[in-house]
């Protein structure tokens, strides 16, 4: 009769020391990182508690400053599972976790909710409301948004069809490859943006012309095909190559190279040997400095 009582204090000792590693819960919402107002965090918590009564959900919100070093998904499975989130022969638990330093977030989901909140709708949850908020520098609302979007889809309880759960994972997939097309785009827009640049520093209005145009072109596909984080980084590329190629452009041997020997100070159509030959000078300077939880049915993680 001791071995098992002796196996059980093990355990229970265990258990405890692996909960010391996580925040106690103060309720539905546990704003750690102070994203929410008071206001917002009553209001939050009365319409979580209200799900709960209505649907038998329970859903918990919880904002930390920092993971510690700690994968998100461990943390994310340790502190679903300490917080015992979800009624145990149901399985029916949610748990948004932000971390705000770490800049990452994840919505981990218990196995009773798989059919109404899979992984794909809760990684598109992530990328339509959440993140943008969060790139925007508005916490407060990214969390506020993007749970009430979750408690939306738990009360109307919609068990997706497996055409519907296809869609989803193809607009996974492709939120992912799209990033991989911005780096591509990224290749056109800085070749275009330091052709324009030297351009207008030797004041070359054809190579100047071209540059520009180039760059415009490239930028506009970016808008169709690349997440809105990767069309900015793609426009600050841009901005950073043409004032670089501005600087190198007025240096005497970059002058003479674009505009030819002979020439004054003045703005030319073109530079010499036509714009085959000083293209393929801008081509070859810019070329080779260019180069370059087991506590659910699943969930989604994001990072911003």
């Amino acid at each position: 009769m001791r071995r098992p009582l002796l196996v059980a204090l093990v355990l229970s000792l265990t258990t405890a020391a692996g909960a010391q590693d996580f925040p106690a819960h103060t309720g539905k919402v546990n704003d750690f990182a102070h994203v929410l107002t008071p206001a917002d965090r009553d209001d939050l918590e009365q319409r979580l508690a209200d799900l709960e009564r209505t649907t038998g959900a329970e859903v918990a919100v919880a904002t930390i400053t920092t993971l510690g070093g700690r994968p998100l998904e461990e943390y994310a499975t340790g502190l679903f599972n300490t917080w015992g989130i979800g009624k145990a022969d149901r399985d029916n638990g949610v748990l948004v976790l932000v971390a705000v330093d770490d800049r990452e977030m994840r919505i981990e989901v218990g196995y009773g909710l798989e059919g109404v909140l899979p992984d794909g709708l809760a990684g598109a949850v992530i990328r339509e409301t959440f993140l943008p908020r969060f790139r925007d520098g508005d916490m407060r609302g990214g969390v506020l948004d993007g749970t009430a979007r979750i408690i939306d889809i738990v009360r109307r309880r919609e068990t997706l069809t497996e055409a519907q759960l296809a869609a989803l994972d193809v607009a996974a997939r492709e939120a992912g490859t799209s990033w991989g097309f911005a780096a591509f785009i990224g290749i056109f827009v800085g070749v275009g943006a330091f052709t324009a640049g030297t351009a207008a520093g030797a004041r070359v209005v054809v190579q100047l012309l071209f540059g520009l145009c180039f760059t415009a072109g490239a930028l506009f596909l970016s808008t169709q095909i690349a997440p809105r984080a990767a069309q900015v980084l793609l426009a600050v590329l841009a901005l950073a190559l043409f004032v670089t190629g501005a600087v190198l452009g007025r240096r005497p041997a970059w002058r003479r190279s674009m505009r030819g020997t002979g020439r004054g100070s003045g703005w030319i159509a073109q530079g010499s040997g036509g714009s085959s030959g000083s293209s393929s000078s801008g081509g070859s300077s810019s070329g080779g400095s260019f180069g370059g939880g087991s506590s659910g049915g699943g969930g989604a993680s994001g990072r911003w």
